[in-house]
C-alpha cells in the first residue's frame, strides 16, 4: 500500500468514526447549551496532555465567538491556578479515560460546580463529578497500534465545535460582533473593510451623445478604465475598455460611434457598507472588474477588482 492509499484511507477511518458516534449519539447537547448560555462568569477549559490541546482549542474558539473562556492547565490549578476559577465560572473538562489525576484533583477542589465533563465512559470518575457528561467513545484510533490520541481527540474537537456553533446561532452572535473580536490579519480585514473605505469617488463622466473620442479622453484622464453617462444623480450607463473594444469591432463607422453605442445600460451597484467578501464574490460571479457604490440617483464612487487585493 502506498503512502497517500494509506495516508487517505487513516482520513476516512477517522471520517466514518466520526458519522458513526453521531448516529449513535445520545448526548445531552440541551443541557449543555442551556449551561454554557446562562453562566454567569466564565467557560473555563481543561484537560492533560492530547485532551488538554483539545480543550485550548476550543477555549480560543468559544472566546473569539464571544463566550468569555480560558484553558486552565490541572496541575497548575492544583499548585495555585485554582484562584483563577469562581464560584459562578463553568468548567469543561476533558479527559480521554475519564480517570487523570491531575483532572480530578482540580475538580475536587475547585470553587465552580458546574462541570461538563467529556470521556468515553459514562461511569467514569470524571462522569461522576460533572453536572452533565457528554460520551466521547470511537471505535479505535487510527494509530497502527491503537493507542496515541488521534481519532478520540478528533471527535472531542468535532463535538466542542459542534456546541459552539449551536451557542452561536442561539444567541444570535452576528459577522459584526465576530469583527470586533478579529481585527487583524486576512479575516479581520475581510470582515471590517467595506466599499466605503475602497471607493475611488471621482468618477469620469460623459454625456450620452459625446464622441469616441471624448470618451476615450475621458477614460484616459480618470485612470479607471470606465466612465459613466449622466451625472452623479442621474446615472444613465458605464462605458468600461471592454465595452469600447467591443462597439469597435462591431461598427461599421468607428467615428460614427458615441457614447450611448458604447455603454452598457444598467450598470451593477452597490452600497457603500458592501463587504469584502461580497465585493469578492460579486466580482467573480458576474466576471467584472469595476462595480458603482451608490445608486443610478447618487454617484458616490467605484470599486475595482484590484482594489480588493491591493487595498
Amino acid at each position: 500500500m502506498s503512502i497517500n492509499t494509506r495516508t487517505i484511507a487513516s482520513i476516512e477511518a477517522q471520517a466514518k468514526s466520526i458519522l458513526d458516534l453521531a448516529q449513535h449519539d445520545t448526548n445531552d447537547y440541551e443541557s449543555v447549551v442551556k449551561m454554557i448560555m446562562a453562566c454567569n462568569g466564565k467557560l473555563i477549559f481543561t484537560g492533560m496532555g492530547k485532551s488538554g490541546i483539545i480543550a485550548r482549542k476550543l477555549a480560543a474558539t468559544f472566546s473569539s465567538t464571544g463566550v468569555p473562556s480560558f484553558f486552565v492547565h490541572p496541575g497548575e490549578a492544583y499548585h495555585g491556578d485554582l484562584g483563577m476559577i469562581e464560584a459562578d465560572d463553568v468548567l469543561f473538562a476533558f479527559s480521554n479515560s475519564g480517570e487523570t489525576a491531575e483532572l480530578i484533583n482540580l475538580l475536587k477542589y475547585s470553587r465552580s460546580k458546574s462541570v461538563i465533563g467529556m470521556s468515553n465512559d459514562r461511569n467514569s470518575t470524571l462522569a461522576s463529578y460533572s453536572k452533565v457528561h457528554l460520551e466521547c467513545k470511537v471505535d479505535k484510533e487510527i494509530c497502527p497500534l491503537n493507542l496515541a490520541p488521534t481519532t478520540s481527540t478528533t471527535a472531542a474537537l468535532v463535538i466542542g465545535d459542534a456546541i459552539c456553533a449551536t451557542v452561536m446561532e442561539l444567541s444570535g452572535f452576528s459577522e459584526e460582533e465576530f469583527a470586533a473580536l478579529h481585527p487583524g490579519g486576512t479575516l479581520g480585514k475581510s470582515l471590517l473593510t467595506k466599499a466605503k473605505d475602497l471607493m475611488t469617488t471621482e468618477v469620469p463622466l460623459v454625456q450620452a451623445d459625446d464622441s469616441l473620442n471624448e470618451v476615450l479622453l475621458k477614460i484616459s484622464e480618470g485612470r479607471l478604465g470606465l466612465a459613466c453617462i449622466g451625472s452623479k444623480d442621474a446615472v444613465e450607463g458605464i462605458i468600461t475598455d471592454g465595452d469600447i473594444r467591443r462597439a469597435m469591432g462591431k461598427a461599421e463607422n468607428t467615428d460614427a460611434l458615441t457614447a450611448k453605442d458604447m455603454a452598457t445600460k444598467n450598470p451593477i451597484f452597490i452600497d457603500e457598507s458592501t463587504g469584502l467578501h461580497e465585493m469578492n464574490l460579486l466580482f467573480r460571479e458576474k466576471k467584472i472588474v469595476s462595480v458603482l457604490v451608490g445608486s443610478p440617483n447618487e454617484l458616490k464612487g467605484v470599486v475595482q477588482f484590484y482594489d480588493i487585493h491591493n487595498g
